[in-house]
């Protein structure tokens, strides 16, 4: 029987993961896509943007970024599991594999959402204050944030999964395998949502900020790349994670619709391609072609001039619009 793509990312009938793998309602080509986001992405490419943060020189960035992107290698390890033990196709696996990816699959979604909360929240308290106020204990808190919910989470699902084997299997999620347990699912989406309308909140005052900074320099006649740069990266990546709320409540509410789950597998993907193709990260990685001077950060030579004394209000520069320039940049240059 042959199915479009389009009817394989709807409501499909509900039979096993074999039959549905043998009759032909999942086309093989969705397995594969959804296994090569994981596998490019979260566990070659992330790692590599990653082990750049921690060795170069030339590249810093605020813990809080490494802390997201180490959460998308976690996702794919996790997401591939199966994949790994060969396990991923044909017939169901074997419960003790199907309980451990379960147990820790419940976890990703509250720990990615925490790890971006998190991070949208040191930017913006960087934009307003000194981010020397928040201490060491609060810096602490918000690197270990994400991964207590993703333990939080996964404790919870093993003592369920354990408790009901007969629940645990891959009928549900076609790629991995799931515990069929509405309340489990319906008190993730729950602490998903809250936290991902604070991403939203959070990612609105964030845009506002850079946009009235932005304009002030416009105002003033500096021209710099880097702050819109950031400005743009920011809020599609804000953009990107609003539509993938969306797509965790269609898995909510519909278990068997494939969509979310590709969604989900290109997130790693985006975070790679919005942070790891910045100019100083390229310049690491080619570096063997000749380097090229670097534009002079405008928003740090404010900086410069507002610890000097040297700022000439008369040329626009307002102080409740442009609040603490030079971390602006706290992703382009640390």
């Amino acid at each position: 029987m042959n199915v479009s793509l389009k009817d394989s990312l709807g409501v499909l009938p509900r039979s096993n993961a074999k039959d549905m793998w043998h009759m032909g309602m999942y086309p093989p080509v969705l397995m594969d896509v959804w296994i090569y986001f994981h596998l490019i992405a979260n566990t070659i490419l992330l790692p590599i943007l990653v082990t750049t943060f921690f060795m170069s020189k030339k590249v810093r960035r605020h813990s809080t970024l490494v802390n997201l992107c180490i959460t998308w290698i976690f996702s794919g390890i996790f997401s591939l599991l199966l994949f790994f033990a060969g396990k991923h196709r044909g017939d169901e696996p074997g419960s003790t594999l199907c309980i451990i990816q379960t147990s820790l699959l419940y976890g990703i979604t509250p720990m990615w959402a925490v790890a971006i909360l998190m991070l949208l929240y040191y930017m913006l308290v960087a934009l307003h204050d000194d981010i020397s106020s928040l201490g060491r204990g609060i810096t602490i808190f918000m690197l270990s944030a994400p991964y207590i919910a993703q333990c939080s989470f996964t404790i919870a699902t093993l003592i369920l999964a354990w408790n009901n084997t007969e629940l645990v299997n891959r009928h549900r999620r076609f790629f991995y395998c799931s515990l069929n347990n509405n309340g489990l699912a319906m008190g993730m989406w729950l602490f998903t949502l809250t936290i991902g309308l604070g991403i939203l909140v959070l990612g609105v005052a964030l845009g506002s900020t850079l946009y009235r900074n932005w304009r002030a320099l416009r105002k003033v006649g500096q021209k710099s790349g880097v702050e819109v740069q950031l400005f743009v990266r920011v809020l599609i990546f804000v953009a990107y994670i609003a539509f993938g709320m969306f797509a965790i409540t269609i898995s909510i509410f519909d278990p068997h619709n494939l969509m979310p789950d590709l969604y989900a597998a290109t997130i790693g993907a985006a975070v790679f391609l919005l942070f790891g193709t910045q100019p100083d990260v390229l310049r690491v990685w080619c570096f063997w072609r000749r380097s090229t001077p670097v534009m002079p950060c405008c928003f740090c030579s404010w900086k410069k001039k507002q610890m000097m004394g040297q700022f000439d209000e008369e040329k626009g520069y307002d102080r409740n619009i442009v609040q603490r320039p030079a971390t602006v940049l706290i992703i382009e240059h640390r």
